[in-house]
């Protein structure tokens, strides 16, 4: 128990900190530190490395169709750089063109996490032969 009252008490004295160097910043500073926090949260829960790219990617949800780019993906999700107003649970079907495939690569997918620079998708009823290909993908795609 009093490792847990220890953690307490040292939160007790950093949220206030934390509060305290947040007001001194302007408004523009504190949007960089948002996105930067919601980034550190994305990252510590992602269980496949992403690599950043630059994939125009076509996508429905169930009434509308969009047009962005993908701007990271891994062998199971990709973030959609999108100012689309998206809810996390919506489904979603994507297209989009690779590099030395013929075909474009259709998958269906979850929004699992959305922010102002866009959402997170998680791939979702994804074949071994899809699977295998975007694994080549971010495999080719140097860090």
């Amino acid at each position: 128990m009093s490792r847990l009252n220890n953690q307490i008490k040292k939160y007790d004295v950093t949220i206030p900190k934390l509060f305290e160097t947040i007001f001194k910043l302007n408004q523009e500073q504190q949007v960089r530190l948002l996105t930067y926090a919601e980034e550190l949260l994305v990252k510590d829960n992602r269980m496949a490395v992403r690599k950043a790219c630059h994939i125009t990617v076509s996508y429905s949800t169930s009434n509308r169709i969009f047009l962005d780019h993908v701007t990271n993906i891994s062998k199971s999700g990709l973030f959609i750089e999108t100012q689309k107003p998206l809810i996390v649970g919506d489904e979603v079907l994507m297209s989009f063109n690779m590099q030395g495939y013929n075909r474009p690569i259709k998958i269906k997918g979850e929004i699992v996490y959305a922010n102002r620079l866009g959402v997170g998708v998680a791939y979702k009823e994804i074949s071994p032969y899809i699977a295998e290909m975007i694994d080549t993908l971010v495999k080719r795609i140097k860090d």
